[in-house]
């Protein structure tokens, strides 16, 4: 019984190790097409060739566009899809004990705004309670010397309500923003007292502020 049970462990751990003993570039290759739809799977082999060759890893895109990977390490992906467009991926340690993936792409139209993603190693989505939509209201702050009403009409501005976040590439963080599309210069400088920049750290299961 305790070979059998010794033997079982050795599976495991060997079924662990190999879940872990994939690389970023080998998450980036397997990629689904849906996350990257002008970078098919041969354009995203290409990038880190590219780096490994000590040249800059900039592809022309299936929509004959450049697509740049500024980023790539050992837990942290940054690429740069269009002029419009980023894609960043994080590889997140899990309570699992296999790590799992947050990808986030941001997509500027002028303004910012983010989409947020999560994956096991096999790219199957995974569901983590944390949105960025939900979080749009409580990154506006009233300052001490500001009466209600000036806020309440200042908050009134912000419409439609759009969320940026951005990945950090040597922290297990998320920095999220408030983003101003439908305002002029003028008046996203009155607004900009009221936001509010939040960031969140990974717990093992979600993004938790400190």
């Amino acid at each position: 019984m305790k070979k059998k049970n010794f033997l079982i462990l050795v599976c495991l751990l060997l079924a662990s190790l190999g879940v872990e003993a994939k690389s970023m570039k080998d998450l980036l290759v397997s990629m689904p097409d849906s996350l990257v739809p002008y970078l098919d799977q041969n354009l995203r082999q290409e990038m880190p060739e590219l780096q490994e060759m000590g040249v800059k890893a900039d592809v022309k895109n299936l929509l004959g566009e450049n697509s740049v990977m500024d980023t790539l390490t050992a837990d942290f992906l940054q690429i740069r899809m269009s002029k419009l467009s980023t894609l960043q991926a994080k590889r997140l340690p899990a309570e699992t004990g296999d790590s799992l993936l947050c990808v986030v792409k941001t997509f500027a139209g002028p303004e910012k705004e983010s989409e947020l993603y999560f994956f096991d190693q096999n790219w199957k989505s995974l569901k983590v309670d944390f949105d960025l939509k939900s979080l749009a209201p409580t990154l506006v702050q009233k300052p001490d010397t500001m009466t209600e009403e000036r806020f309440a009409e200042l908050k009134k501005m912000i419409e439609p309500q759009m969320v940026s976040a951005i990945l950090l590439q040597h922290e297990n963080s998320i920095v999220v923003r408030l983003s101003l599309p439908l305002l002029s210069a003028d008046d996203k400088k009155l607004v900009s007292v009221i936001k509010l920049q939040r960031k969140f750290n990974w717990n093992g299961k979600t993004f938790k502020e400190s």
